[in-house]
Order: C-alpha cells, then structure tokens, then sequence
C-alpha cells in the first residue's frame, strides 16, 4: 500500500508540471507542435503506468509541509522551471519505484522527452530582459552626417529606446573599443544596446543582446551561451521566418522590408503587411522608414520601429526621431 501511494503521488506530481508546460506552449508559446508534444507525454504517462489511484490525502503527512520559494513566482520563467523540475523529479520517483513492477523503461523515455520539452518552453519564452520598444536607432558610425556621438546623442534626445550597432566591416578589437564607447552614452539614457551579428562582442561588452541574420548563429545555440538575461532578436522576410523565429525562441522579431532602403537596396520590399504575422509579439518594422512613410506603419499595428538612413544621413536627427515618433508632426 505505501509504494502504491507513493506511486499515485507522484504520477499526478509528474502530470501535473506537464500540464503547466503544455498550457504554456498553448496560450503563451502558441507553439502547438510543442503543446502536442507534452500533451503526449501526459497521456502516455497515464496509460502506461499501473492502475495506482489510492489518495488518501487527510492522512497524507507531506501536504502541510511547504517552502516561501514555492508560493512565489517573479516570472514566466520561474513558473516554467518549477514545472519542469517538478515534472522530472517526479517521473524519477515513479521509475525508480515501477522497477517493482519491471515496467521501468516507459516512464525512463517519457523522462527523457520531457527533459528536451521542458527545455524547449524556457528556451521560447527568451529572455527575462525582452521588451517592446519603440523606435531603435540602427547605427553605423561612418554613415553619419554629423560625428556619431553627436548623431547618438540627438538620436536619444529624440526618443530612442534602443540603439542596434551595425559595423560590419569593423574588427573585433575595434568593434569591442566602440561598442564601449557606445554605451558610455547610452549608460546614461538606460538605453540597451543590441550588437548586430556578434554574440562574442555582445558578451565581451556586457551588452543587453545580439540581432542574427539568417546565416549568423543559430537563435538556440546563442541562447545556451548567452543566458536568459540576454536578448536574442531575429530577421525575418516573411510569415514563415516569422514562425521559425519565433519558435526557435527570438525576443523580438526585425520584420522587412516595409519600403525600400539605401542601407539595403537589393532587400525584397514586403510592405506593412507583412506587420500582420508580427502582430502578437515583440516586433520592429524595418526598412526604409521615414517621417513621411511611417504613419503606414501605425495604421496597420506597427508596435515599433527600427531606423538607420533616416537618422544618419540627417543633420537634425533629434527632430527626425521626434518625427518618426510622432507621425502627425511631418517634417518639411
């Protein structure tokens, strides 16, 4: 009777962490290939294991015994872990204890699945750090008219929540001085830097992320090397790099091209519809965007923007980024 007990307890534990998993794979992920996937296991769970249902929870000494960690949560996050780690400990429970019963190897494979699907939902919901802003200034120094601190400084007077710094033809030594240079005066508006490209740079500068271009490290490797404090964005030119982003676990996605841009003229223009799959999570629209265009945007949902031509090549590149924030206020 004890080991049957024990087994009941802890397979409706084990089902129980699942079924947080897979809600959140459902309603906050909305990953349903995933949400399938754990659902699967739960069932499995269920009808591979032995008929043990003998509660008797009045007399059951351990369901008065809890911690302060357990009846806190801070984030999604901690949810997601402690489902997780609930989830494997118990299936541990249950395998070691169906060796009585010489069905052990099921509950060892349900085990190990859920091990990558756990995984995989922490790893969807990015960082503990992502946000939605609202206008990131895409920066490349040699690009500005005026001296890029100049440039910078006016850009984050203006309203500029994020700065992305786009060298690609700069070195690593020199990259890492200037990105360091970067943040002395970014440090002091709170704006975040993102590194385009180079996780290494990110890491080596302490900057809050990376954007990845479709042929840079792949979304997942740089999650396990960077953390979950790290914000990790993609690039994405239609709904299915959309999708794929997504699920590979992108903070936030660079949906392109709303228009067409000197910074890359040979970019296929999608236009603002293309905002309509972006909809529903941390997105800038990229490409081409100006105070005259960007009302477009707006109209459609557009939650932000991301800029570099517009603020660059301006002389006046607080009043273009007010502009851009402000659409009704057309520069002329």
């Amino acid at each position: 009777m004890p080991v049957i007990r024990v087994l009941d307890a802890n397979i409706n534990r084990a089902a129980e962490g699942m079924r947080v998993l897979e809600d959140m794979a459902r309603f906050i992920l909305e990953n349903q290939c995933l949400c399938e996937s754990i659902k699967q296991c739960r069932h499995n769970l269920r009808d591979q294991s032995p008929s043990v249902y003998s509660r008797n929870t009045s007399e059951d000494v351990g369901t008065r015994i809890s911690t302060a960690k357990e009846k806190n949560r801070g984030s999604l996050h901690d949810i997601a872990i402690a489902a997780s780690h609930r989830c494997s400990e118990a299936l541990r429970v249950v395998e070691e204890f169906l060796k009585l019963h010489g069905a052990q190897h099921s509950i060892e494979s349900i085990r190990y699945t859920m091990y990558d699907l756990s995984a995989e939902v922490i790893r969807g919901l990015g960082s503990t750090n992502k946000q939605q802003w609202k206008c990131c200034f895409i920066m490349t120094a040699d690009d500005c008219a005026l001296p890029w601190k100049n440039t910078l400084t006016q850009a984050l007077a203006g309203g500029c929540d994020c700065v992305q710094i786009r060298e690609k033809a700069m070195q690593t030594k020199a990259l890492i001085y200037h990105v360091l240079e970067v943040k002395e005066i970014t440090d002091k508006h709170g704006v975040p830097i993102i590194i385009n490209d180079r996780v290494d740079v990110m890491l080596a500068t302490n900057s809050a992320g990376v954007h990845l271009g479709k042929d840079d490290m792949p979304i997942m490797d740089a999650r396990k090397i960077s953390g979950k404090g790290r914000i990790i964005g993609a690039t994405a030119h239609s709904e299915e790099e959309v999708v794929i982003a997504t699920e590979a676990g992108a903070d936030y996605i660079g949906v392109g091209a709303m228009f067409a841009s000197s910074t890359k003229p040979t970019a296929i223009v999608k236009g603002p519809p293309l905002l309509n799959y972006a909809k529903h999570i941390h997105h800038l629209a990229v490409g081409g965007i100006t105070p005259e265009n960007v009302r477009q945007l707006y109209t459609v949902g557009c939650k932000g923007i991301a800029v570099s031509s517009s603020i660059t090549h301006s002389t006046t590149p607080e009043e273009v980024v007010h502009a851009l924030l402000q659409p009704e206020t057309q520069l002329t």
